[in-house]
């Protein structure tokens, strides 16, 4: 897995307004909650390139979807958490959970297979969106690329996210 660093452009005028949906509506841009019993808060990093919560489109009707946030308010791989699922035909799939325990890729923390993610809100349109909802798993060690999940050495995430969507052009 790739950790994304946002690609395409966006006005300042976006920016500066939050990357609001509405006149008026401001996201947080919120995920918190806990991992292994320890209250957490990440932070989605947004800048005029774009941002760690982001979609894109990889065929009509078959959207990319990832929430990325991070310790601190800009990009590092450790502490990182990201959620990942694929929207198709409007309907949201199970999500794919990773979190970056340490400056590398690897080791890392995350679900063999796809978990159920709850939505409460989910709006793609246009060049942004918002994405709340929760996801609530178990996470797997994972010790490098040719290991598996050691599902003996897990920990467990509980977290929610209230986060603007951006969204981004597949470089190819």
């Amino acid at each position: 897995m790739k950790l994304k660093q946002p690609r395409n452009l966006m006005t300042g005028a976006m920016m500066a307004m939050g990357l609001g949906l509405c006149a008026g509506q401001v996201m947080a841009n919120e995920i918190h909650g806990s991992l292994e019993g320890e209250e957490r808060e990440w932070h989605v990093v947004t800048h005029a390139e774009g941002s760690t919560a982001n979609y894109h489109e990889l065929m009509p009707g078959m959207l990319n979807v990832t929430i990325q946030g991070h310790r601190e308010e800009k990009f590092a791989t450790q502490g990182t958490l990201s959620i990942d699922f694929m929207v198709m035909q409007g309907s949201p799939s199970a999500a794919s959970v990773t979190y970056f325990s340490e400056a590398s890729m690897v080791p890392h923390y995350g679900t063999e297979t796809e978990v159920p993610i709850e939505l409460e809100v989910l709006e793609l349109e246009g060049d942004s969106g918002r994405a709340k909802g929760r996801v609530s798993t178990s996470l797997a060690y994972v010790e490098s690329m040719q290991s598996s999940h050691d599902a003996d050495n897990s920990i467990d995430l509980d977290v929610e996210f209230d986060v603007t969507l951006v969204r981004e052009e597949l470089e190819l």
